[in-house]
């Protein structure tokens, strides 16, 4: 890791570990899906964490006494593009092992049989949609009316598969391990914004027409109750076993400084424009130090930096 681990990262990143072993253990064993949540709240550092917990996954880790899944497959999952798009960022920012190669968003054509373990596959809720270029030729059908042999009758434009047929072949391999992480989980199956926003969730956990439910779900919130709603939600609490959450205590990261004890608001007495307020103390403090700031009329800034020793 690129950061220094706070002690409760430290003891949230073992924490999850052992659950996530043992997870797999259950899936191995019994055959027995499982569920696994961290709840931290925000500002916590919930993605470094996660990025801890995936390089040991992938590479191992002597520190946290564990030896890495050489099956591992991370789909991240959330409801919106941009926030993958910050989490893969923050997750290369995090690690020193995780490449911009680990690290896949999921965009069309993507033509590929199944996912490649050591990889990190993003992917949001749009790409699940019907009207999806991933998932073109996806045909629902009921359950009891599949059949062993049924395939889909059409395939995706520029692709042999549709991504359901792709993470239902990476699940049902069996030197492979499907780690599902929903990010920001009290999110992913809010209904509020798009109706079958739920449904979508549920179907790629639970699985659906034949294909297979995610053997391992883990659920990263800002509560755990947000998570157990968000599961109940997609009814993927349902025949699937769920461990004892990983909280990280709020004191405890209040101790760190990461959070603050106190946030002071200063609310002028007068009436003007305060929108430029830092802008122009900012500009005090350079030209002080040394300097040459311009601030346009239009709310434009040029800093300018010239060295004081070259006169």
């Amino acid at each position: 890791m690129k950061f220094t681990l706070n002690s409760y990262q430290v003891d949230a990143v073992d924490d999850v570990l052992k659950a996530l072993d043992r997870a797999k253990q259950i899936y191995d064993v019994e055959g027995k899906e499982v569920s696994v949540s961290l709840s931290a709240t925000t500002g916590a550092g919930k993605t470094v964490i996660a990025a801890a917990v995936i390089e040991a996954l992938f590479y191992g880790s002597e520190r946290f006494n564990f030896d890495a899944d050489p099956g591992a497959v991370v789909i991240w999952f959330s409801d919106d593009p941009n926030l993958n798009d910050q989490t893969r960022f923050r997750l290369m920012e995090a690690s020193d092992k995780l490449t911009s190669t680990d690290l896949v968003t999921i965009e069309p054509p993507f033509a590929k049989p199944r996912l490649d373990p050591g990889r990190v596959y993003f992917l949001n809720t749009q790409k699940l949609s019907k009207t999806s270029k991933l998932t073109r030729g996806h045909v629902e059908v009921n359950e009891a009316d599949v059949l062993p042999t049924m395939t889909t009758a059409a395939q995706p434009d520029l692709q042999g598969w549709t991504i359901w047929e792709t993470v239902a072949n990476t699940v049902k391999a069996d030197d492979l391990t499907v780690y599902l992480v929903i990010d920001e989980a009290h999110r992913g199956f809010n209904s509020n914004a798009t109706p079958d926003k739920a449904t979508l969730v549920s179907k790629l956990v639970n699985g659906h027409s034949g294909y297979p439910a995610i053997p391992i779900v883990w659920g990263i919130s800002a509560t755990i109750d947000r998570f157990k709603e968000a599961m109940r939600a997609a009814h993927a609490e349902k025949g699937r076993r769920a461990l004892p959450p990983v909280t990280v205590d709020g004191f405890r990261v209040q101790e760190s400084g990461l959070i603050k004890d106190t946030v002071v608001l200063e609310i002028p007495a007068e009436t003007g424009v305060f929108d430029t307020v830092l802008v122009r103390r900012a500009a005090r403090k350079l030209r002080a130090s040394g300097g040459i700031c311009q601030v346009k009329r239009d709310t434009s800034v040029q800093f300018i930096w010239v060295d004081p020793r070259a006169g």
